[in-house]
């Protein structure tokens, strides 16, 4: 069986004549391309790793034999293959690319013959201009090695603490700057960056306790530091462009020295755009209605870390001038101190924080507090140990802030603490059992040596053999849930006896008056087993919804995730409404689902995105929207725009809004079928938001060449104006 699933060993039983050649296309062109096919449909998926390890080894003319070969058989597997497997990335052979560039040259030269679509010439040409760049990205990948090799024991820190000052002062990206200054990075990119470069270090120098103890500050102050970050963001950027090629059919093209990144439709790019603006506007959202909450009287951690180090300020801050000249925080080991974190209570972040979980995964709050990462070890419990992260970070803000100023040197020496193994278990002890408390530090820290890319937002604790590196404002902003859901592979959905966002749909749609509503549903019609998620019949339009809930993507890498669920969806819709299609297989259906309906007149299907992305896009034709978006529409129809702000004062903050508009789109008093319908099939609110957006270009300069993406931005003047004017409600 073995020798059947590996491609190789299964040419030598169907194809023998082809291992007896050097060069296989002349003799692929003699042979029956369908009954090829068919005796290897199931091993061509190995097309992509098999040509990877060709030009890993610089064997060249294999790598083009099996290319040759997979594109002869099936061009589409074979795209999809080296996609998954990344064959044809620079990045794949650390940037040198003699022998993948004499590869795709070879393979070009063979594309007439192998009757190449334009998609697969374009997907090569692309890979070919983004190799052809790969040496001035390898330049800066080696001069970023050189320089950390030269500054081993200063190095990790002074990355850390200049990342971890970033997250204090949360800058914010002048996305009008240049990309060769920080200022036009968000600090989550940056974080990334800085990711790779602790990467680099353990990679090339390997990470030891003995490089938590000092920093570069002079070079931090200087900006050699920043130089590094904005030249690791570039290095991550052209693997952003590679992947964004491989999985969503990005193509490139070359504008003078300038290599050019764009969507295959404008409507790709902004719906990805469009996903993280909305989201973000939600989160807003949650900021103002947690600074009122402050205004109105709740407890905030920062407000009691406020009064605390305002308060106790000569017993929290000691300065130390042995051996070198620093400020460490103490939290005094007392009863009142104690009960900030053992207690249950928890403050408005938390609050907050919890109502944006609950809203995400669509759960209800006793579904959130039985949630467990490990038996007894609750997201109540996660939420101490977060709320204890905090109120440190604020201390260490109220002190060193102004020091970034005033002495720099000091407030870069005393930013990022490092602890001993007992001390730091101690300081947990506060928050959450002694039998959980390894199981905290293994979810929150990352051990040097560990295999795969480190991410400094998911483990922002390093761990050395007796100490930890502890950046306090990183590890106190960092989205725990969602490391939870990553890192531990632990989510609270899953954990539910039905899938959330298709309780969610069907809930909305029974509230609306659809009679009939079936959720996770499964049967096999015509011999094809089918499971459908949401299916309701309203008025005289069968709806099938595909939920799909995958966390909300912070890189290109989780972004690929998102979209194969999108794909799957479309895939599984796509073959349900076919089935249908039949009078006489949708009749058995409403029969075994025991509804009294005739047949429809038409068949809506909608792709629900959990995770907000890919919102307004059609795949294969089936229109995709965010899970909030679509029971808007089902719930009240009414779309609103209203501009706020918060003013901060020594009182606290005042939350303050004006210019409401809102607008109804149900034209009417109640939900209507022809309503639902053609708020799936016509986009009217998509296109709304999609003409409100405006291009751009992000340009990375790289050596000589410059690499440039196109995207979008929303306007929200733009889309404030066009909702103003739409009708107001009529109920007539």
């Amino acid at each position: 069986m073995a020798q059947e699933r590996n491609l190789g060993n299964r040419l030598q039983l169907v194809a023998p004549e082809l291992l007896t050649t050097d060069i296989w296309l002349p003799t692929l062109m003699t042979m029956d391309r369908a009954s090829l096919f068919e005796k290897l449909r199931r091993e061509l998926f190995q097309v992509g790793d098999l040509v990877l390890l060709a030009i890993t080894l610089g064997k060249t003319q294999q790598a083009v034999n099996w290319l040759a070969l997979g594109f002869f058989c099936d061009q589409s597997i074979s795209r999809e293959a080296l996609a998954t497997s990344g064959a044809l990335r620079a990045s794949k052979y650390h940037y040198r690319t003699q022998h993948l560039l004499k590869t795709l040259f070879a393979l070009e030269a063979a594309a007439a013959d192998l009757s190449l679509s334009t998609n697969v010439l374009r997907y090569l040409d692309s890979m070919k201009l983004l190799a052809k760049l790969a040496p001035a990205v390898g330049h800066m990948d080696h001069t970023l090695r050189r320089f950390l090799k030269r500054n081993a024991d200063t190095a990790l820190k002074s990355v850390v603490a200049r990342m971890d000052a970033l997250f204090m002062i949360a800058h914010e990206a002048d996305p009008t700057g240049s990309t060769n200054d920080i200022a036009s990075y968000p600090r989550e990119e940056l974080a990334e960056g800085a990711s790779y470069i602790i990467h680099c270090i353990d990679e090339e120098v390997g990470i030891r306790d003995t490089h938590f103890g000092m920093t570069l500050e002079t070079k931090i102050m200087r900006g050699t530091f920043d130089k590094m970050l904005v030249k690791a963001c570039k290095i991550r950027r052209h693997s952003d462009a590679e992947l964004l090629v491989d999985a969503f059919d990005y193509h490139c093209s070359l504008d003078g020295r300038t290599i050019l990144v764009s969507a295959p439709t404008p409507e790709l790019e902004k719906s990805i755009r469009l996903g993280y603006v909305q989201d973000e506007q939600s989160r807003d959202q949650g900021r103002l209605m947690r600074a009122k909450s402050v205004e109105q009287g709740a407890p905030s951690v920062f407000a009691i870390a406020d009064q605390f180090f305002d308060r106790f300020h000569e017993r929290v801050v000691q300065r130390l001038d042995v051996p070198i000249s620093r400020y460490t925080f103490h939290l005094p080991d007392v009863p009142p101190i104690r009960a900030l974190f053992e207690g249950d209570a928890v403050t408005v972040e938390e609050e907050f924080y919890f109502r944006e979980i609950v809203d995400t995964e669509q759960v209800t709050w006793e579904e959130l507090k039985r949630f467990e990462y490990r038996p007894g070890l609750t997201l109540l419990e996660f939420s101490k140990v977060h709320r204890l992260f905090l109120f440190i970070a604020r201390l260490a803000m109220r002190q060193l802030s102004p020091l970034l100023d005033d002495d720099p040197v000091l407030a870069y020496r005393s930013l990022v603490p490092v602890f001993k193994e007992k001390d730091l278990k101690r300081l947990l002890g506060w928050c959450v059992e002694e039998g959980h408390i390894d199981d905290v530090l293994d979810f929150l820290s990352w051990k040097p040596g560990t295999a795969g890319i480190y991410d400094l937002q998911y483990k922002p604790i390093l761990r050395g053999d007796d100490y930890y590196l502890v950046p306090l404002h990183i590890t106190g902003m960092t989205n725990w849930y969602r490391n939870l859901v990553r890192s531990g592979k632990c989510r609270l959905i899953d954990s539910l006896d039905s899938d959330a966002a298709e309780r969610a749909v069907a809930a909305n749609l029974r509230e609306a008056g659809c009679e009939h509503v079936k959720e996770g549903y499964e049967t096999v019609l015509e011999g094809q087993r089918i499971e459908i998620d949401v299916i309701s019949r309203y008025g005289n339009v069968l709806f099938l919804f595909e939920c799909k809930h995958p966390v909300l993507p912070c890189n290109v890498y989780e972004l690929r995730t998102s979209y194969k669920h999108m794909r799957k969806g479309a895939q599984q819709l796509g073959r349900i409404k076919d089935l249908l299609s039949d009078p006489a297989v949708e009749k058995e259906l409403y029969r075994r689902l025991g509804w009294q309906v005739g047949p429809s007149e038409q068949i809506a299907t909608c792709i629900v995105s959990g995770n907000g992305m890919f919102s307004g896009l059609r795949v294969d034709g089936h229109p995709v929207r965010r899970l909030p978006e679509l029971s808007n529409m089902i719930r009240t129809g009414v779309i609103r725009t209203m501009t706020a702000s918060v003013d901060s004062n020594y009182d606290g903050p005042t939350v303050r809004t004006k210019d409401l508009v809102e607008r109804n789109l149900w034209n009417g008093p109640t939900l209507t079928p022809e309503f639902l319908y053609q708020y799936l099939n016509e986009d009217r609110l998509s296109a709304l938001l999609y003409s409100g957006m405006v291009e751009y270009k992000q340009t990375y300069s790289m050596g000589e060449r410059k690499l440039s993406f196109v995207s979008y931005a929303l306007d929200a003047q733009a889309v404030a104006d066009a909702i103003v004017r739409l009708p107001t409600l009529r109920l007539t």
